[in-house]
């Protein structure tokens, strides 16, 4: 009997203690499985295989953190609902599942029809006859903003046109249907269409559509679809060709209040496209801001490095309250079109405020306290379209319109002399002066 007992107690033994280390161990499995990477020194580290990890790269402060939470069929299922709904015509900006979107819905019959995105743009056509008689078939006109959605580039590769999406994902037709939106390459034969034949909601696998050039004119991306997905443009230059896109710089500032002591005018690196300047002012938007001038039109290209903007000029009256007076963009955020801003922020200088008090006051018509200049390779005039180089100088970025006439040493309380009605209008449509003279 002894002998028996005694027989038995090994496998009592695997049980009582065998059991338990194989779950710890299974469950510590599973736990490095489903943990991102990033977070695998908090859930397991094992002290024999535990390789130094190099601490990742902080985001700028205008590119979005990629760590959102998995959507739940219900959530997908509702986004993807909202998006297909007809909007009766009109252009609608919403926030859906972490992504900002621009986008228009309606139903087709055989007669067709076209969706348009208002001010962005961004078109697309359904023929005659691509819905069979008889059927109708809701479509989606979708434009997205969030940058993570945009293919991943290389230095030598420039982003230059929107991410577009149509839907259904998937959706095909009798007959092929039209998409058509604006680029920024120089080179109509260095923009090359590329596809992801995925949801908004997937991961996006981007493939070249076609060779570069198949797809463009002057200015614009037109696209003979046999189903519906995701499409944008991407420069790329040809071997020992230099790839060039036209970028658009926008300042902003919320409108001078009487007894206001700051103020902060903010930069945009813009592609010039039309749905480009209008996410600058979708962004400005919850802060008040506004559109101060025309938008400065500049040559740009790939083979920059880091670009500097500097204030080269300051009003009587104001100081600016920065560090510095030059802030670094760098070079990849602006060629793969990240759409990144630079902000100064000023202040009345409190001597002069009180000078200033006996001046006669246009509050809703300040000027603003600076002028800026900008370090790029060459330079284009948005109003002669002439180019000309100018290695190693600042560039003013002098926000002058036909009917202003320079002021550049009034202080912000007195300035009337560049302000007119015209001009005020033709610029904001309200009533706020044209803000920079010329420079020579």
């Amino acid at each position: 009997m002894c002998s028996h007992e005694s027989s038995i107690q090994p496998a009592q033994f695997l049980l009582v203690v065998g059991v338990p280390v194989a779950s710890a161990f299974l469950l510590l499995q599973c736990l490095r499985w489903h943990c991102p990477r990033r977070l695998l020194g908090a859930c397991w580290k094992p002290d024999s295989q535990e390789e130094p990890v190099a601490h990742p790269t902080p985001l700028p402060e205008d590119e979005p953190s990629r760590g959102c939470p998995p959507a739940t069929l219900p959530e997908m299922a509702a986004f993807y609902q909202e998006l297909h709904t007809p909007t009766q015509g009109q252009t609608v900006i919403r926030q859906l599942m972490h992504k900002l979107l621009v986008f228009s819905a309606r139903e087709v019959d055989h007669r067709g029809g076209c969706l348009m995105l208002q001010d962005m743009g961004i078109s697309l056509l359904i023929p005659p006859g691509a819905v069979a008689v008889g059927r109708q078939e809701r479509v989606s006109l979708i434009l997205v903003w969030h940058l993570l959605d945009a293919p991943s580039l290389s230095r030598a590769q420039g982003l230059v046109s929107p991410v577009v999406a149509c839907g259904p994902h998937g959706a095909s037709f009798l007959k092929p249907c039209t998409l058509t939106f604006k680029h920024c390459a120089q080179e109509p034969s260095h923009a090359r269409t590329y596809s992801s034949n995925t949801t908004l909601l997937d991961a996006k696998v981007w493939r070249p559509l076609g060779r570069p050039g198949a797809h463009t004119s002057r200015d614009e991306c037109r696209i003979h679809l046999s189903h519906f997905s995701l499409y944008t443009c991407v420069l790329e230059a040809p071997r020992g060709r230099e790839a060039r896109k036209w970028l658009q710089l926008a300042v902003f500032c919320s409108p001078l209040a009487p007894g206001q002591s700051h103020l902060q005018l903010r930069i945009y690196f813009l592609n010039n496209t039309p749905c480009a300047l209008q996410w600058a002012m979708a962004n400005e938007q919850p802060h008040g801001g506004r559109l101060r001038g025309p938008c400065q039109l500049f040559d740009f290209t790939g083979a920059r490095g880091d670009q500097c903007l500097k204030l080269t000029y300051i009003s009587e009256g104001w100081e600016n309250v920065d560090e510095s007076s030059c802030q670094l963009v760098p070079h990849l955020h602006i060629w793969h079109g990240k759409c990144p801003f630079r902000s100064f922020c000023f202040r009345r200088n409190a001597v002069k405020a009180l000078t200033a008090q006996h001046l006669p006051v246009r509050s809703s018509s300040p000027c603003t306290p600076s002028r800026m200049a900008w370090r790029p390779s060459t330079w284009k005039s948005s109003d002669s379209r002439h180019q000309r180089k100018n290695p190693g100088r600042c560039l003013p970025l002098s926000l002058n319109h036909p009917h202003a006439t320079g002021c550049l040493q009034s202080s912000l309380n007195s300035c009337r002399c560049c302000w007119n009605q015209t001009a005020s209008q033709a610029m904001t449509g309200v009533g706020w002066p044209p803000t920079w003279g010329s420079v020579a």
